[in-house]
């Protein structure tokens, strides 16, 4: 059997211009399927960046504050630091927490029995107003953020005592071991902020 026996009362010009339309509607729904991808990872995109600048703002926050302290110990010199968090500081917010449910049960005059179950849950952050009438979200815990490590360069690094000042100022200020901190030193103009 040929494929144009299928078609004999069918001209064949118009079988030609069939397929054709068919094959330019499955580009068309092929190409439209891709670019709905493209645009639910453009959506997710943005959440990913303001994370991500989140923990680096906080890693340039606490760099500037530790350049601070360990430019006032004598002999460090020019400081410049730079730390890695693995995690930025969390919240966590007390909520107010509804739940409940209701069973429903329905009886037909054909003697069948129905019963529907309801659950609902809904959870509010709890406020609290101030002396000034503002409101607030009543907080529970605060996580500090995690830090995986840090590196200081300092122009007084080699001096052995300053290296061992440094490495402690960054061990109380981070409370982290010293296994995580890496001094190195640094020449006159070649640390950078």
């Amino acid at each position: 059997m040929n494929f144009w026996d299928l078609f004999k009362g069918i001209e064949r010009e118009k079988v030609i211009f069939l397929i054709g339309l068919t094959v330019i509607g499955l580009l068309f729904l092929a190409w439209g399927d891709s670019s709905t991808k493209k645009a639910i990872s453009r959506e997710n995109t943005p959440q990913i960046i303001q994370n991500d600048s989140e923990i680096s703002r906080q890693e340039r926050e606490i760099a500037k504050r530790l350049e601070e302290i360990l430019g006032k110990i004598d002999g460090v010199g020019e400081v410049s630091v730079e730390v890695k968090l693995l995690r930025s500081s969390a919240k966590e917010y007390a909520l107010n927490h509804n739940a409940g449910q209701r069973t429903t049960t329905e009886s037909e005059k054909s003697g069948i029995n129905r019963n529907i179950s309801e659950n609902t849950d809904q959870k509010e952050v709890v406020l609290i107003k101030d002396s000034a009438g503002q409101e607030s979200p009543v907080l529970l815990t605060e996580e500090t953020p995690v830090v995986g490590g840090v590196v200081v360069v300092a122009e007084g690094a080699g001096d052995p005592d300053i290296k061992e000042k440094m490495v402690s100022a960054v061990e109380s200020a981070l409370a982290i071991p010293p296994h995580k901190i890496e001094v190195l030193e640094g020449g006159s103009g070649s640390v950078r902020n």
